[in-house]
């Protein structure tokens, strides 16, 4: 009954549909794949073309994917009716560019052609009498002649050859017929310019409609979410929290722990580490050497006592809960490490200086 009856089925969903199609192909792929040489399931294995189909599943787990997908979905009834409109002007200049040009846009092909008027001087001077390869003889080669125009790739030559043209059999002769130009760059401005921008139009319209409508449904989901988290709360308020059994001394340190404060205070030490960390340089006097290797110890010992306290306020469960205490426990046992591996001198055993491994300390400071 989920599967279609209800609001929340799963065939709802166009998106589930399709995911369903396409897991439903995959195992007919399988079934064919066993079934062998099979003759009579031979004509099935066209249905292996179809796997290149999955990647669309990713497109209804990607939000912005299938915002665009949608979009290009709903246009396709406006840009139909956009399609027919374009075709009707491509006819209508393509009827009127044979009335004009039809039979106009030969020329002669040969050496010297300055004498020539027609096409009869041009056979006698034994030329060719040749035609472009983009002319409006009749309505389907008017049509290519307009499609290259409205491309604006190569438009320049064919309005050049218009206005050029004389008549049937006759010489084209530079600038003839200026007035031809009307034809033209009326064709421009009304199809290429004003009717082809119309389906960008169209698309970033549905574009913002499917948006809305996008940002409508996640506000809904964030809705309940949000009373999702609050319903949680409010159970949790119902309850004693977790340190309500603690004794005096673990409930001081869990208060201590939780303070502001105390992470103003870590900061400022972390700043204190960064600075005493970059005083180090090559050929420092010894008396240096001492004094960043006593702070050393110094800061070192402060983040493991704050580890252990936090260890104590909050618990194991808790302290390992939250990331960034994991981070600060990570590096804090890093220091230490670097320490152990520079009293016991086996640096020039390991692979990297072990003074490299304090540097990772300066992470904290990402609080």
């Amino acid at each position: 009954m989920g599967l279609y009856m209800g609001e929340q089925a799963y065939l709802r969903s166009s998106w589930n549909v399709l995911d369903g199609f396409l897991v439903f192909v995959s195992l007919i792929d399988i079934v064919v794949s066993m079934a062998g040489g099979a003759k009579i399931l031979g004509v099935l294995r066209v249905l292996r073309l179809l796997r290149t189909l999955r990647p669309l599943r990713v497109i209804s787990r990607a939000p912005g994917l299938k915002l665009v997908v949608e979009t290009l979905i709903t246009s396709l009834k406006p840009i139909g009716n956009i399609v027919l409109i374009c075709c009707a002007f491509f006819i209508i200049f393509g009827i009127l560019g044979v009335q004009l040009f039809k039979g106009k846009f030969f020329y002669c092909l040969g050496a010297d052609v300055k004498n020539i008027t027609n096409k009869s001087d041009c056979l006698q001077a034994n030329y060719k009498w040749v035609h472009h390869k983009y002319n409006f003889d009749n309505l389907g080669q008017a049509l290519m002649s307009l499609f290259v125009l409205a491309s604006k790739d190569g438009w320049v030559n064919i309005m050049y050859h218009g206005l050029d043209a004389v008549g049937v059999d006759q010489q084209p002769i530079t600038n003839n017929n200026p007035w031809m130009l009307l034809y033209f760059i009326s064709f421009l401005l009304i199809v290429s310019f004003f009717v082809l921008n119309m389906f960008v139009g169209v698309v970033v319209e549905n574009f913002h409609k499917c948006r809305q409508h996008q940002e409508v449904e996640e506000a809904k989901r964030r809705e309940e979410k949000r009373q999702r988290r609050m319903e949680k709360k409010r159970r949790k308020a119902q309850k004693l929290p977790y340190y309500a059994s603690y004794g005096n001394m673990r409930l001081m340190i869990h208060t201590l722990c939780t303070n502001h404060y105390l992470d103003l205070i870590i900061t400022f030490i972390i700043c204190i580490n960064v600075i005493t960390m970059s005083l180090e340089h090559y050929n420092q006097p010894h008396s240096l050497d001492l004094a960043l290797k006593y702070c050393n110890y110094v800061f070192t010992s402060t983040f493991v006592l704050e580890a252990i306290l936090k260890l104590i306020a909050f618990g194991f469960r808790r302290f390992f809960k939250d990331r960034w205490n994991q981070l600060d426990l990570a590096i804090v046992l890093l220091s230490v490490m670097g320490i152990t591996l520079e009293e016991i001198e086996i640096s020039a055993a390991l692979p990297i200086n072990p003074t490299i491994i304090r540097i990772m300390r300066v992470l904290r400071i990402a609080r």
